[in-house]
């Protein structure tokens, strides 16, 4: 039996790889915790007076982002939104009552939304359309389901966090996710994004709430431990979209888990970095965002019509080849 090797007196339960630790189930949680709270403090992501909308998809991220934040904060000050995706063998009504369950433990309200009513149509449907068309206009523009999903998640959580009050919007993004992200937007060569991935990165519109993710130096194996010790239900499937549709963020994923094998700790220290020199292009002055023409939500600057809006536009321009009625 191993002692842990942070409070010398208790069996270590957790190998911690990008430090080299064996850790005791509290030394473990206390060192998760300490991190979210340097996230928080170092970015003042949260303050007394905010009210934080999180994203509860009901895998175990955003449940650990959920908990940590029950714990930190007022309960009260902390309200669950949970987004039914509308796909098909993974999107499930009974997914909501596990989290609404675990919500009520936690003493955090929850709100359900179907993203059918509140879009229109889901993912599923959009998907439907798009490959229907797709098989008769082959140079279509390419359209992933992740894609979609994201675009319409982030639309509808800005909204009715909006409508709610809430002033911070909250995602379970762990360190695995943020890294990639930051990786696909450097292979792009995209400066304004990785800006506006940065914590201190600003909204400049007021339509749009400041989303935060206090988990983001957590890395995906040691939520998965914290879920695990917590008795939290694992989702059994992962989005089947992801095995059918793979993207540019599966490839990076790929590869970067390859490089954390080899050399622990470095997504933690490539997180570190881009913090640090992303920092310094913070002040770059990006005029107030425009408001899209159709839907009226803030958009790109430079743009007359959101980026949901024109996935929907795409999509009803080329329905008279299909002969349907529109989805809305």
């Amino acid at each position: 039996m191993y002692l842990c090797d942070s409070c010398r007196s208790k069996p270590a339960t957790f190998f911690q790889r990008h430090t080299g630790k064996k850790l005791c189930k509290e030394c473990f949680e206390n060192s998760i915790i300490a991190r979210v709270k340097s996230q928080i403090e170092r970015y003042s992501m949260i303050t007394p007076s905010d009210t934080i909308a999180v994203g509860v998809s009901g895998g175990k991220d955003s449940y650990i982002l959920l908990y940590i934040l029950s714990q930190i904060i007022q309960s009260d000050k902390v309200i669950g939104i949970t987004i039914d995706e509308g796909i098909s063998g993974y999107s499930r009504r009974e997914v909501f009552d596990t989290v609404k369950r675990l919500c009520r433990e936690l003493g955090v309200e929850c709100i359900y939304i179907s993203m059918k009513e509140a879009l229109g149509f889901n993912v599923d449907d959009f998907m439907k359309q798009y490959l229907e068309v797709r098989k008769l206009i082959p140079m279509i523009t390419s359209i992933s389901a992740c894609t979609y999903c994201g675009i319409a998640r982030r639309r509808i959580l800005n909204f009715y966090a909006r409508q709610i009050g809430a002033t911070k919007v909250a995602t379970g993004h762990n360190l695995d996710d943020e890294v990639q992200t930051y990786v696909i937007n450097i292979l792009r060569g995209d400066i304004m994004r990785l800006i506006q991935l940065h914590p201190l990165s600003k909204t400049h519109n007021p339509k749009l709430i400041k989303r935060i993710k206090p988990i983001r130096s957590i890395y995906e194996y040691e939520t998965s431990f914290y879920a695990y010790l917590l008795k939290y239900p694992f989702q059994e499937y992962e989005c089947p979209y992801i095995e059918t549709r793979p993207t540019l963020r599966v490839r990076v994923r790929e590869i970067l888990y390859e490089v954390e094998k080899l050399y622990p700790g470095a997504q933690l220290n490539l997180l570190e970095f881009l913090d640090s020199w992303i920092s310094c292009l913070i002040d770059i002055q990006i005029a107030s965002l425009p408001l899209c023409k159709l839907c009226g939500e803030p958009t790109s600057p430079g743009r007359d019509i959101c980026k949901f809006c024109e996935l929907i536009e795409l999509i009803k321009k080329d329905q008279k080849v299909l002969n349907k009625k529109p989805l809305q």
